[in-house]
């Protein structure tokens, strides 16, 4: 069956090659920070992705990874041509962590490392905040800033004094993903709860109904250190202790991963508000309904890079959920149907006229 991401997943994949591209060349040492500490499976993607990008360029492991919340000190020991790539986890400016974000930790710490902040919203929540990010950022001189969404992107041109880029999630470096055997479902709504760009959940449920998960609480044991892990960083690297908590991390973001995957698999049509519920539809071959209010961060983000792939449609409420639910691409005999034509899908060639099909809802 024909990938109908496949197009825009190879586009977001070689620009994100690109940006690691002017900071790390092959052999070149490097750090990742900001390792996630919850359990949401987009922040695990974001982290899987990036790894995988940065071993492609360099075809080497990091030399040193971090959480968010655990000691910096350690880059010292590190070689000093090794750029620190923060993965985009989270929000930049986020007023939980204020003055003590991670960024500004490394900024203040190490003034002559080059710092490159991967795509990532950028949201203040008071102008003292804004401030001191821009003060700090134009201090270092040093750090390179890469935005996920066009907002983001403007506010970061308009107040740090660094260069400034945009860049896709680092999630698409995972690429294309297979569904896992499940249960057939015809509607799946994977939903945070309603916040800024939050939707009526229980009306959408009213109108096309199925299951709700959030997606936030996979097991614990994920994350714990397992023999496989030890043994795969002994066979690569040794037995040295950075080697192998860069082979546990990313061992755990992929279980975190699979996870999320787990629960779309089965699902013929996916309704969601999570950037990386979109995200990991696409590298599922999922088509899916990204709900949102009109202009927020979610369809902004759709509408400046992944709009162009058949499988995602949007809606801005309830109400709009069924149309959008009949524009869908569907799936039979292993053929993809708009209507009930077959597509092309070539991206030279356009896809038919949508006809409304609410057989599938």
């Amino acid at each position: 069956m024909d990938h109908l991401g496949e197009v825009v997943i190879r586009r977001q994949k070689e620009k994100l090659i690109e940006i690691v591209r002017k900071f790390v060349k092959p052999g070149q040492p490097y750090i990742i920070i900001n390792f996630p500490s919850n359990k949401d499976p987009g922040h695990h993607a974001s982290w899987l992705g990036l790894a995988k990008v940065l071993i492609e360029v360099t075809g080497r492991f990091p030399s040193l990874t971090c959480s968010a919340s655990e000691s910096i000190a350690a880059i010292k020991s590190t070689p000093g041509d090794a750029p620190i790539f923060i993965c985009g986890c989270g929000d930049f400016g986020d007023a939980q962590t204020g003055r003590d974000d991670v960024r500004y930790r490394l900024m203040w710490k190490y003034p002559d490392r080059t710092i490159i902040q991967m795509p990532q919203t950028i949201r203040f929540a008071n102008e003292s905040l804004r401030e001191y990010a821009r003060h700090t950022i134009g201090r270092h001189r040093k750090f390179f800033c890469v935005t996920r969404d066009d907002r983001s992107f403007e506010l970061a041109k308009a107040n740090f004094d660094c260069d400034v880029e945009a860049g896709p999630d680092t999630a698409f470096g995972i690429e294309t993903l297979k569904p896992f055997e499940a249960d057939p479902l015809r509607v799946l709504y994977v939903m945070q709860p309603p916040g800024e760009d939050g939707a009526e959940i229980a009306k959408a449920r009213a109108i096309v109904d199925g299951p709700l998960t959030d997606w936030v609480n996979g097991p614990d044991s994920f994350s714990r250190m397992r023999k496989s892990s030890v043994v795969k960083s002994a066979l690569r690297h040794g037995f040295s202790r950075r080697e192998m908590m860069a082979q546990h991390r990313q061992d755990v973001a992929a279980r975190y991963v699979d996870y999320g995957v787990k629960i779309l698999s089965g699902a013929q049509r996916i309704i969601t508000n999570h950037l990386h519920g979109h995200i990991l539809c696409l590298l599922l071959n999922k088509p899916h309904i990204a709900v949102a209010r009109d202009g927020s961060d979610l369809h902004d983000f759709i509408a400046s890079r992944t709009g162009d792939s058949p499988l995602v449609e949007r809606a801005t409420n309830a109400g709009e959920i069924f149309a959008a639910m009949s524009r869908l691409p569907y799936e039979m005999g292993g053929t993809w149907y708009k209507s009930s034509r077959p597509m092309n899908p070539s991206p030279s060639i356009p896809a038919p006229d949508l006809v409304p099909q609410p057989s599938i809802v």
